[in-house]
């Protein structure tokens, strides 16, 4: 209902996961719908050896469960607000005043539902999206995108897909799809490309099309109870404890959301030794034979949980490949047993798509190194034939240093492909002009090829939307960062 405090919470709550979701790097790979299949060529810090002490395997298990307790508490709170097993749709651009998202996104507008899928089924009814480009992507609680419907997978066909727990053996509806989840608890996320504030409406249309139900609303059978409460987030996703207290809330997410990995488990069984476990909370439980706490495992538990979360922090630091300042990661978003590339995306970039589906690169520095002003004029120059190799859309955003739109009389924020009246040099180059003031009158298309920064620092942020082969590839060359007018 139109006004009321639970319609207000929900959009606050959908504008905190957009925000996760437009930082997100991403990796490359191929895909369909319910492909599981996951990535690798990272380390499997997930093999454990037979000589270890207790506070190196405590790290391990740190490292290995620190994404599924991110996932758990972002469940629990975006699922506390806009609710679970329902979908919600956003409704606006961002801009200068979307302040409770980093790096908001003016490309896409979000379609968002937290899925418990403990109490039955849950059945996405699409209709035939052909005019724009889409996706819904679908999360496991351990952060592998195991499955996409959408432009690139499904070629935007009209369809009915039924999102399976792990498991399940009962009948689909006739003409269903199915989608085996990887995990009882999975997150499903929608991006729809909006030209402007006028094809807004035409989404919103999209939306009054499609539906999220149970399984028994289509098949006549009683409605399943209600899976159990998600609970209260022990803290924020991005404030993970890094000591002991970790692995008691690693015991009650393992309760619900089991590994998904044969090197997972494995690890996981050896944690047991640890009274690390589904249920378990090993720093109020840990005991010897006589009942007293086993100090030893306790210190152990305490010297991991530092250890690792000092490995996720620096993994963290230093994802992505930098060529001309920008920053680019092609590896993430499906895993396999590389624990720590898993642990770290989830630190930085929870929710990131595969490369196949998005690729963002990120500017912080120019073209000779010094971090980006807006007391400095630059410009960037793609030469003819080589603007960004994309299947749906390539954009170009400018975000003040804390990651957020800034205040600009201009109104513009981003500039891209669907920028109306871009002007190209004589031999087919585009060169877009970064400056806070507008460049002189005179100086051709420069007016149209004007991107405004702010007055201080900025971040300059990429955006390809089903990305070329040179891109997936490595191959592709980002131009860099031009100064052309440094003050002083």
């Amino acid at each position: 209902m139109p006004g009321d405090g639970g319609s207000r919470a929900r959009r606050v709550a959908a504008a905190l996961l957009v925000g996760v979701l437009t930082v997100a790097a991403c990796s490359g790979g191929d895909d369909g719908v319910g492909d599981g299949s996951a990535g690798g060529g990272g380390p499997t810090d997930a093999e454990v050896g037979d000589e270890m002490t207790d506070a190196e395997l405590a790290s391990q298990t740190y490292v290995a469960g620190y994404p599924l307790v991110v996932s758990v508490r972002t469940l629990q709170r975006l699922g506390g607000l806009v609710g679970v097993n329902r979908l919600f749709w956003q409704n606006a651009l961002a801009g200068p005043q979307s302040r409770t998202i980093v790096a908001p996104n003016r490309d896409t507008l979000y379609s968002i539902a937290v899925l418990d899928l403990r109490a039955e089924p849950m059945v996405l009814t699409l209709p035939e999206v052909t005019d724009r480009y889409f996706t819904y992507q679908f999360l496991d609680a351990w952060t592998e995108s195991f499955a996409y419907v959408g432009t690139r997978a499904t070629g935007g066909r009209a369809g009915t897909w039924v999102i399976t727990p792990p498991g399940w053996d009962g009948e689909l509806p006739a003409g269903a799809d199915r989608i085996e989840a990887t995990t009882p608890q999975v997150f499903l996320l929608g991006r729809f490309l909006v030209e402007d504030e006028a094809d807004i409406a035409n989404v919103t249309a999209i939306s009054r099309q499609t539906s999220l139900r149970p399984l028994s609303a289509l098949t006549g059978d009683p409605a399943a109870p209600p899976p159990p409460p998600l609970g209260e987030p022990a803290g924020t996703p991005q404030d993970i404890p890094a000591d002991a207290a970790f692995f008691d809330e690693l015991g009650d997410a393992l309760a619900v959301n089991p590994p998904t990995t044969a090197a997972q488990r494995e690890l996981f069984s050896r944690a047991e030794a640890l009274g690390i476990g589904p249920g378990e909370h090993p720093t109020g439980t840990t005991a010897d034979t006589d009942g007293e706490s086993d100090a030893g495992v306790v210190d152990a538990l305490v010297d991991g949980a530092a250890a690792g979360h000092e490995q996720v922090v620096e993994e963290a630091a230093a994802l992505g490949q930098t060529t001309n300042g920008w920053s680019a990661n092609l590896h993430i978003g499906r895993y396999g047993d590389d624990t720590l590339l898993r642990a770290a995306v989830a630190r930085v970039g929870w929710g990131a798509n595969i490369a196949a589906e998005a690729v963002y690169p990120v500017a912080r520095v120019d073209a000779e190194g010094d971090p980006l002003d807006g007391s400095a004029t630059y410009r960037i120059t793609f030469p003819a034939g080589e603007l960004p190799p994309v299947g749906a859309f390539w954009s170009l955003s400018v975000y003040g240093d804390d990651m957020f739109f800034t205040e600009h009389p201009s109104g513009r924020y981003t500039i891209g492909d669907r920028t109306p009246g871009l002007t190209f040099g004589d031999d087919g180059s585009l060169e877009i002009v970064l400056s806070h003031d507008e460049p002189a009158a005179g100086a051709e298309g420069r007016a149209v090829n004007w991107l405004p920064v702010p007055a201080g620092r900025f971040v300059l942020m990429l955006r390809l939307y089903l990305p070329g082969p040179a891109v997936l590839d490595g191959d592709y060359t980002y131009p860099p960062v031009e100064p052309i007018d440094r003050a002083g």
